[in-house]
This record gives structure tokens, sequence and C-alpha cells, in this order.
């Protein structure tokens, strides 16, 4: 057995417990997002990094950090004008306070010795321990720290997304003619979303009152719509086409086509206009009232709201060139709908793609154009 060292009260390799090794910047990037969670200022969380940056965790051979393991000495021994300069200048004054917080939500351990110092204890020409600032209780907690921000991350993904599909609702209902108690809420909205401490619970919240404001407005226009008759001149695209191409003879058809400048939609998408398949969106049409007359224009509008949702350019690809573009279309309505209650939009519309049923060729796909739309 060895002789004890000299010294009591002082961090030491071999009384370290163990913990997973980890990367310093690693750590430093989880302590940074979660910098609000943990009680710390932005200047405390910078005292923190020059700490870590003392720990004698670099590569000999590269200079590139190496982990940090149960086998680094943890107890920081520089000093404070050391810790200053690293902590980008920061006064003395400055740095005693930061240390302070840092103890106090027990990220660091001071050991101290008799005369306050901090200086490192060798034996047989190694340090093998230190009194000083001891970053053990930090270490203990890296795992948990970096699933926290982990999720944090997830969170501030989806509220940035959320953020922007609440942007989108208030320019809708900011066109329409609202009432006062209306008009004050949409206006009230913008303050909240920029609330530093907004939560995605709290969009959703947004989101469902800004759908209910725009579906009560639809409501009101489907019951006018009942009473007042729609004049032929403001027949929708979807109606023009259904009338003047998808019910005429054969021959017929084609004489049109052979005088149009512009190729509305193709042989594919009659069953859609057929069917009244616009006007069975209730949420898309408050983005877009008018039905495509083109593929192009279908496929715009496929991935434009997509992007509204939260949904990835590659998660909707995939759904248009496994169920086609019109089931893809429906999905996302159905999404638009119930959108409060949908943590992971991408997620869920993979998964609604998978229970779907491939379409027959000719039943609501269109060509490879709308796979390859950018």
């Amino acid at each position: 057995m060895s002789d004890p060292l000299p010294f009591s009260g002082m961090g030491t390799i071999s009384a370290q417990p163990g913990f997973r090794p980890v990367k310093r910047r690693v750590l430093m990037s989880a302590v940074n997002t979660l910098g609000r969670d943990l009680g710390l200022r932005p200047a405390s969380v910078v005292v923190l990094d020059a700490l870590l940056s003392c720990l004698p965790c670099k590569s000999a051979a590269t200079g590139s950090d190496s982990d940090i393991t149960p086998a680094t000495l943890l107890t920081v021994f520089a000093s404070n004008a050391t810790l200053c300069y690293r902590a980008k200048g920061i006064t003395d004054r400055q740095l005693r306070r930061h240390l302070e917080r840092l103890e106090d939500v027990g990220l660091i351990q001071r050991r101290d010795s008799a005369n306050g110092k901090r200086f490192p204890v060798y034996r047989a020409g190694k340090v093998v321990g230190a009194f000083g600032l001891d970053l053990t209780p930090l270490l203990l907690r890296a795992s948990e720290l970096m699933a926290m921000a982990e999720r944090r991350r997830d969170e501030a993904a989806e509220l940035r997304g959320l953020k922007a599909h609440i942007q989108t609702l208030r320019a809708q209902c900011l066109r329409r003619d609202l009432d006062e108690a209306s008009v004050n809420f949409v206006e009230s909205t913008r303050n909240l979303m920029r609330r530093a401490g907004a939560t995605a619970l709290q969009a959703r919240a947004i989101i469902r009152q800004l759908t209910d404001i725009l579906m009560s407005i639809r409501t009101d226009q489907v019951a006018a719509a009942d009473v007042t008759p729609t004049p032929v001149e403001d027949s929708s695209p979807a109606q023009i086409i259904e009338s003047e191409s998808c019910e005429m003879p054969a021959t017929d058809g084609q004489n049109v086509r052979h005088k149009e400048t512009q190729k509305p939609y193709t042989k594919k998408s009659c069953a859609m206009s057929q069917a009244g398949f616009w006007t069975r969106l209730t949420a898309i049409r408050d983005f877009y009232p008018d039905a495509p007359t083109s593929e192009h224009g279908l496929c715009k509008i496929i991935y434009e709201f997509g992007k509204m949702l939260g949904i990835g350019h590659d998660t909707v690809a995939v759904a248009v060139k496994k169920i086609g573009a019109i089931e893809t279309l429906r999905l996302q309505d159905q999404m638009a709908n119930r959108i409060a209650s949908i943590v992971n939009t991408d997620g869920y519309l993979r998964k609604a793609v998978e229970k779907t049923p491939k379409p027959q060729v000719g039943h609501g796909q269109l060509s490879g154009y709308c796979e390859h739309y950018v």
C-alpha cells in the first residue's frame, strides 16, 4: 500500500468517481443550451468554459481535445488571473461572483488549501491531486445534461415550426373581416410569440384559437353561399375544368386542347375535379382558395403547405412518390385540421404514408413531375 498523500481535502484522481467519458466541447454545448434551465447567466457559462479549458485533456500527439475521463484530474488549480483571461477578460470581482453562482447551482466544488491558494500536488513527477475548483459535480451530471439539451433542441425546432405556422394563420386572419375581439387576439399573438419564454404548448393553443377564428369565418361564408347563388362568372378553376374538360366527349376534348395555349391538368387529374376534391380540403382552401390549374401549381401547393406544417422537403417528396400528389394533399389537409395535437409533423406524415395503400395509376396520381419538383 502506497503512502498517503501529505494533504487532506484536496481533489485527487484516485478518489474521483466513475462517469462516462465525454468531449469537452460536447459538454459545453449542452451547458450553453441549458443555461437558462440551470439558472446561469451567459457570463457564468463563459466562466465554466474557462474552467473546462484548464483540464489536461489534449492529445499530446495531435493537439486536439481528447475525452474527459475519470483518469483526468478534475480539480482546476489555475490562478484567478488565468481564469479571467480565458473568460474573455472579466474582472477578478466578476470572476468570484460567477464562481459562487456555479457552486450554488451544484456544478463545481471548492477545494481550498489552508492558505486559500490553488496548487497541484505531485508524486513521482506527476500531478496526482490539487487544491482548487473541482469540476466533478459537472462531470457526474454530464449524461443527464446532454440528454436534456437534446430534448431542448428538439423542442426549439418544434417551436420554430409552430411559430411559422402562427405567422401564416395571422396573415390569413388579418385579411378577413373580423370582429374587434378577434382582431385584438390576432394582434396580441405577435408579442406572445416574441417572448423568450414562449413554449410549444402556448403556441399550439394559439394555433387552435386562430384556426377556430378561420373556421368560423368559413362557416359564415358557406352559410351565405347557401342563401346567395354563386354567379357563373365566379366559378373556380376546378369547376371550369369540370364543366369544360372532364365532361366533354373525347373528340371535343382533343379539339379544345389543340386550341389552348396552356395545358391545365392531365387526364389523370380529371378525377380530382369530377369528385370536387378541392372543395373538400377545408384547411388548405383557407390558404389557397382557388384550385390549381396545372400540375406545376398543384405541386407548388403541396411543397409550400408542407413547409408551413413543418414537414421536410424530402418527406413530402417520398409521400408524393409512394401515394401520389392528391393523396399527399389530402393527408396534409387532415394534419392541418388537427395540427395542435401533432407533436412531430414530419414523422406523422411518414407513418401516415406507410399506412396508406398505394393508389392505382390514374386514381389521383400525377406524372413524375411532382416527385422532382423543387
